[in-house]
């Protein structure tokens, strides 16, 4: 099965999206966002074939996180599901024109994330 990686700054969302998805049979690593080069280097050594990024995390920016993503060769086609409990148009089209892979708004189902998970795989 695919392997996610769930960057959330909370510990309660990163363990409710792993349950979500690892009850889907996806394998998950739940990374603590303690800085952006703490998680692209998690990225860079455990391959995920999907990120789910929470948006607003003090010491890893969800924005910062997929621009670093995309300019980085080892991560560039990664794709990125980015989840907030806000829904700022602005910033969500400039991560869209960076490509990211779809957005959640919080608080998300479990059901939800599952099949949003399984779609933006199969794409």
């Amino acid at each position: 099965m695919p392997r996610i990686a769930i960057v959330d700054d909370s510990r309660l969302a990163r363990a409710f999206a792993a349950g979500a998805l690892r009850a889907q049979g996806h394998e998950v690593v739940e990374v603590e966002p303690t800085s952006l080069f703490e998680v692209l280097k998690v990225l860079r050594e455990t391959p995920v074939d999907l990120l789910l990024a929470d948006f607003l995390m003090p010491d890893c920016p969800g924005e910062s996180l997929v621009r670093a993503c995309r300019e980085d060769a080892a991560l560039r086609d990664l794709p990125i599901l980015i989840v907030s409990a806000h829904r700022d148009e602005a910033s969500l089209m400039r991560m869209k024109q960076m490509g990211i892979s779809g957005f959640l708004l919080k608080p998300v189902e479990a059901s939800a994330l599952a099949a949003k998970v399984t779609g933006t795989l199969a794409d």
